[in-house]
């Protein structure tokens, strides 16, 4: 999925259960965050994976890519840094 970055400081997205999203060209700063549900999200280049539950978040280190798995149904937001 690209999204355009550039354009938005706060994007939400919806995952059915075990709904796969690859975001690309994600810059760092931007934070991802676990608003219902649990969503698995990995980074590139990043040997550490996180499981978010609601409330959680996750602020990216490096520009690249971010693949998120919905554990089931969930709802995230993405802010863009200022």
């Amino acid at each position: 999925m690209n999204l355009p970055w550039t354009q938005h400081k706060n994007i939400s997205i919806k995952l059915q259960q075990d709904q796969v999203e690859n975001l690309k060209d994600v810059e760092a700063g931007m934070t991802i965050v676990c608003d219902e549900g649990v969503i698995w999200l990995t980074e590139s280049n990043d040997l550490q994976d996180y499981a978010l539950k609601p409330g959680h978040s996750v602020i990216i280190r490096k520009k690249g890519k971010v693949l998120i798995q919905a554990v089931d149904e969930a709802n995230l937001h993405i802010i863009y840094p200022n």
